[in-house]
């Protein structure tokens, strides 16, 4: 179980944390949904959690609730470009592919069309 940074999450990262810290606040990655295309996930400067576990990641400390870490085995951190903005790419080293979605979904939508003919 690890975390990935490249040198430009890292560099993005810094600037961040040094403006969040005096304020009490730790970078924490949470999960921010489960959809048919895999989980997604964001980085939140907020305190930490009692169930959390730190990371030293090139000397950085990241906050992740242990539940996700066993789950996804780990994070890789990078920037992408989205739209004008760059922003903070987090992807998980093992996916989840479960949805936690019902009607909306449209894989569920498709089956249960298939169930009513």
């Amino acid at each position: 179980m690890r975390i990935d940074i490249s040198d430009q999450a890292r560099a993005h990262l810094c600037r961040k944390i040094d403006f969040f810290l005096a304020r009490g606040r730790v970078p924490r990655i949470v999960l921010a949904e489960r959809s048919c295309s895999g989980a997604n996930f964001r980085l939140f400067f907020e305190s930490a959690h009692d169930d959390d576990r730190a990371f030293e990641v090139s000397g950085l400390k990241v906050f992740v609730p242990k539940g996700l870490i066993d789950e996804f085995n780990g994070f890789s951190l990078d920037m992408e470009q989205f739209f004008l903005n760059r922003r903070l790419k987090i992807t998980p080293l093992t996916q989840s592919f479960r949805c936690d979605c019902s009607e909306k979904c449209p894989s569920t939508a498709a089956e249960a069309a298939k169930k009513d003919r």
